[in-house]
């Protein structure tokens, strides 16, 4: 079965690795420019989306609804996707990343039921925001960080004849090019925030020098919060940490 997956609104690309699940805009390209893009980095659930009926996690790919802040003096409601947009209407070089840990997507097999459900999910977000008209979903990005398989939990091993380790022909790490279960394990490690594996692929497929601007999260560390896995990313990427509250409202 093929790795990468095609978004069905035609905007990006979607490529599904075991380690690592990314919509990467299908009309970018690096370019040198005399101001560098500002970059604005958010999580996803719990920061830009949440469940529809209230629950910590959705359960379907339709249970999702753009977050809803009070801001101003006024208390106006305000959707997330309405403050992303005036980000990347005010500067047409800006781009919006969302960096986001799904430890309930499992892509060993790639069209395993909980990796087609976050698959069409974020279809479906990146087909509400082209709806809008504005032509800004070419300018976010996407990365996911699935569960790490229970086999690489394990302490059993294949061997080959001569007792050494061997990668099976057609395993799905295979594409991983790590010989070793702890390497591949570090590699899934590596993708899951706080640690900045998925930071470094954006750089990587971002392909030239940006401005970032900050890290938006809602896993600050506070008494209400489940960690502080947000905080903490934004200090591994060298990004000003803020919560959605001080964002949005």
């Amino acid at each position: 079965m093929s790795n990468i997956r095609k978004a069905s609104h035609s905007t990006h690309k979607a490529v599904v690795l075991p380690h690592l699940i990314k919509y990467v805009p299908k009309n970018y390209s690096s370019k040198s420019t005399v101001v560098e893009p500002k970059i604005y980095a958010f999580d996803l659930d719990h920061t830009v989306i949440k469940p529809k009926f209230e629950g910590r996690f959705s359960k379907s790919e339709n249970d999702w609804k753009f977050m809803t802040f009070t801001s101003g003096p006024e208390k106006k409601s305000v959707e997330t996707i309405d403050v992303l947009s005036d980000l990347l209407t005010a500067n047409k070089d800006s781009h919006v990343v969302i960096f986001s840990n799904q430890g309930g997507t499992v892509t060993v097999p790639p069209n395993s039921k909980s990796c087609t459900k976050f698959t069409g999910k974020i279809d479906l977000i990146l087909r509400a925001i082209a709806d809008r008209g504005l032509q800004l979903e070419e300018r976010i990005w996407l990365y996911a960080s699935p569960k790490k398989p229970a086999s690489l939990s394990s302490t059993r091993k294949q061997k080959g004849s001569n007792g050494e380790n061997k990668v099976m022909k057609n395993s799905p790490f295979s594409m991983l090019k790590a010989p070793q279960p702890m390497a591949k394990s570090l590699i899934f490690e590596s993708m899951r925030k706080p640690n900045g594996g998925m930071f470094e692929e954006f750089t990587k497929d971002f392909g030239q020098k940006f401005k970032l601007e900050y890290y938006c999260g809602d896993a600050a560390g506070r008494s209400t919060d489940f960690s502080d896995s947000d905080k903490q990313f934004a200090l591994t990427i060298g990004a000003e940490f803020l919560t959605p509250e001080e964002v949005f409202h």
